[in-house]
């Protein structure tokens, strides 16, 4: 399995770090202005040397100080450096007056631009300074002096191996042939804490904790070749410095090898961070090893990364395949053990470099596994791909046996739904059997006790009317043959009122008929509904059975200070006699009717009110609504039917001009106990009994359609022949 060399490529970066970060230190070092580079806080980065003679300040004594902690009377202009800082001001420019090791003071010109990092923002500024008028002929002047001087300094010093850095990070020795340091920069004093005299009386190698090891470094580059290494080196007070050493021949013009330099980079931030990056790859190799997923890791092109023991353990990879550490083989043995798959197959070849994927895997040997992967990114670009894999079969199977129990339960659970639906049914059968039977006895037994008196009453009504006629016709002969009573008659004549006495007691006797009429009438409609005298299925007259229900009813119809008037328009087709249980359709005409008239009442409470018209008092709605229940019968025929092949079918509909019934109660409007009224006014037995009658007693159907605010309709449909449904 191929593996990335960390090392190799943190030298390629370090090296190309260090060779820009030298290049750019020699362009300011040798820049012939005064420039100065500052960050965000307006602390040194860079100065370039003109700039250190201008101060009169050694460089390392710059580097990392504040401007004004060098250069106090900069802060006067402040503003204008602040306004560059923030992006504000692309320039700026001042003068300023600068003296520098104690000597006169001069005037220089500063031109102030900011320079910006990666993502655009201001990083700090640039400084260039430049000598102004006479002042500036006479620094000139004595910059040239010193720049001869250092030149002659230089050139005494540095014949052969050509200009030292003085400003590098690395620490830099230059040794002659023999091996003796001629020069080291300042970098190479801070780094080992040796002065270049000490260096020379102590000799080069003893920076070197092993002796040898810096003779064969001396013969190797002398005889031409270059050294590279990463070893520790001791400083003054022998203590130790992990250091990366480079060191390079120096050639006479004519490629003689004339001495050494020696560029050395203090690691130790490196290795520590490196050794973080180890403890911390340590943790995450133990925590992936630890996990019950098996992890692979690939990188774009598609080779692994990482992979742990979980995942080898997964597939079954065998040894001599993984040992072999060839990626290509390996991914090519998972491949071809999967037999079902969407993204695995190809390695996310399909997947965008956003795209996470899920999805199940099915193998050759009859396992199943969970597949996860997400895309790793780095700088907006794909730099891989993290698969993550765990085995679901054995939890599958328990799904599956969970899965068989829950459905036996759950048929266990609707077999005793069942049962106590059955149980519910039947007793609601009983309650209202029972209620039947008792409201049944009780309607006959009162009836009886008021037909008996009735019919008393109403068979002498003949004899009082004759009676009556009789003595108001002797009467009227006596006024005709006596009409000068004697006083004691005149006055009693008188005191009755004898004409109006004769007059309304014929009346009298035609009100008591009406009302024994009247009283007949009702007791002949609670035998019809209640059909005390008849038992099982007869043909009757469904007409008679509605009429009977609404006499009953009648109470409930008529205008009262809490509900309007409900008119009732009856639309009867001419209907044979039906063959059917009439006491129990009665009762669903009940129930129908008596729901239809609590919807109406409802509706007129809410948009009504009773109130004296006229000086009649009588109830008015808003919207100008009159309550109206619509009764309607017809007989279906056979090219009707679409459904059902039986004969000629009765249709009942007992409509409403309510509000109407809301969606979310349709589908339990027929369920049992199920109620829209107040605790105690509704038992919720009505429409399920009522249901129960049509569709079991009778094979028929019950159904009802409805549009809020416009009112509710239920269709009863029955045979006419109960005998022929059977």
């Amino acid at each position: 399995m191929a593996k990335a060399n960390p090392k190799a490529q943190w030298g390629s970066v370090l090296s190309r770090a260090n060779h820009a970060e030298k290049y750019l230190r020699w362009f300011v070092d040798f820049c012939p202005v005064p420039i100065a580079m500052f960050d965000s806080n307006l602390d040194y980065i860079l100065v370039s040397q003109p700039w250190v003679k201008m101060l009169g300040i050694p460089r390392l004594k710059l580097i990392g100080t504040n401007l004004y902690e060098s250069l106090p009377i900069a802060i006067a202009h402040r503003s204008g450096l602040e306004r560059c800082l923030s992006g504000g001001q692309m320039h700026y420019t001042a003068e300023i007056e600068i003296a520098a090791r104690c000597e006169s003071a001069n005037n220089f010109q500063w031109d102030v631009q900011p320079w910006y990092t990666d993502d655009g923002s201001a990083g700090g500024i640039i400084v260039s300074s430049h000598a102004l008028a006479e002042s500036q002929t006479e620094l000139l002047k004595s910059q040239l002096a010193e720049e001869i001087a250092e030149r002659q300094y230089l050139e005494d010093a540095f014949t052969k191996i050509g200009t030292a850095i003085e400003s590098a990070n690395d620490a830099i020795c230059i040794t002659d042939g023999t091996g003796q340091p001629i020069y080291i920069n300042l970098a190479f004093s801070d780094l080992f804490t040796y002065s270049l005299s000490a260096l020379q009386k102590s000799n080069l190698q003893s920076l070197f904790t092993d002796r040898q090891t810096a003779k064969v470094i001396h013969a190797a580059v002398m005889r031409g070749g270059t050294w590279t290494s990463e070893l520790e080196m001791l400083d003054l007070d022998h203590q130790r410095i992990p250091i990366s050493i480079r060191v390079n021949p120096v050639k006479s013009p004519s490629g003689e090898v004339i001495g050494t330099t020696y560029i050395c980079t203090n690691i130790r931030d490196r290795k520590a961070a490196e050794a973080e990056i180890n403890k911390s790859f340590a943790a995450l190799g133990a925590t992936l090893e630890a996990t019950a997923d098996g992890i692979l890791v690939l990188d774009a092109i598609g080779n692994i990364i990482i992979c742990n023991q979980k995942f080898v353990d997964l597939w079954r990879i065998p040894d001599r395949i993984f040992r072999s550490h060839d990626d290509s083989h390996i991914l090519q043995y998972v491949a071809k053990r999967i037999s079902s798959a969407k993204y695995l197959q190809n390695f996310g070849k399909g997947l965008g470099s956003d795209q996470n994927s899920f999805e199940i895997v099915e193998l050759d040997d009859g396992r199943t596994l969970e597949c996860y992967s997400q895309p790793q990114n780095v700088l907006d670009s794909c730099a891989g791909r993290v698969w993550s894999l765990r085995d679901i079969t054995e939890r599958l199977a328990a799904e599956a046996l969970v899965r068989a129990s829950e459905e036996k339960y759950r048929l266990q659970a609707e077999k005793l739904e069942h049962a106590l639906q059955e149980l519910k049914s039947t007793q609601s059968q009983l309650i209202q059997a029972e209620k039947m039977s008792g409201l049944g006895q009780l309607v006959a037994g009162i009836a009886h006790e008021i037909n008996n008196p009735v019919n008393f009453i109403y068979g002498n009504l003949s004899y009082a009317d004759t009676y009556t006629s009789e003595l108001l016709s002797l009467v009227e002969m006596y006024r005709a043959y006596y009409p000068e009573p004697v006083e004691a008659v005149q006055i009693k004549l008188e005191e009755i009122d004898i004409d109006f006495l004769a007059s309304d007691f014929v009346k009298l006797v035609g009100s008591i008929r009406i009302g024994a009429e009247r009283i007949q009438k009702i007791v002949q409609s609670l035998n019809k509904f209640s059909r005390s005298d008849e038992e099982g299925c007869k043909s009757v007259d469904i007409h008679e059975g509605i009429d009977s229900t609404l006499m009953i009813l009648q109470s409930r119809l008529k205008a009262t200070p809490h509900r309007p008037e409900i008119q009732i328009e009856k639309n009867y087709a001419n209907l044979p006699e039906v063959e059917c249980y009439a006491g129990q359709l009665n009762q669903v005409f009940m129930n129908l009717l008596t729901n239809a008239i609590d919807a109406l009442e409802e509706d007129a409470q809410a948009n009504g009110i009773w109130q004296v018209v006229n000086e009649k008092p009588q109830w008015t709605r808003k919207d100008g609504k009159v309550s109206k229940i619509l009764i309607q019968t017809e007989i279906l025929n056979d090219t009707q039917i679409t459904d059902m092949q039986r004969s000629d079918r009765l249709v009942i509909k007992i409509s409403d001009n309510g509000n109407g019934i809301p969606d979310e109660l349709r589908n339990r409007l027929f369920d049992l106990f199920f109620t829209t009224k107040p605790v105690g006014k509704g038992t919720g037995l009505g429409l399920s009994i009522a249901y129960q009658i049509i569709t079991e007693n009778h094979g028929g159907k019950l159904s009802f359609s409805s549009e809020v605010g416009k009112g509710t309709e239920f269709t009863i449909e029955i045979p006419l022949n109960q005998t022929q449904r059977a």
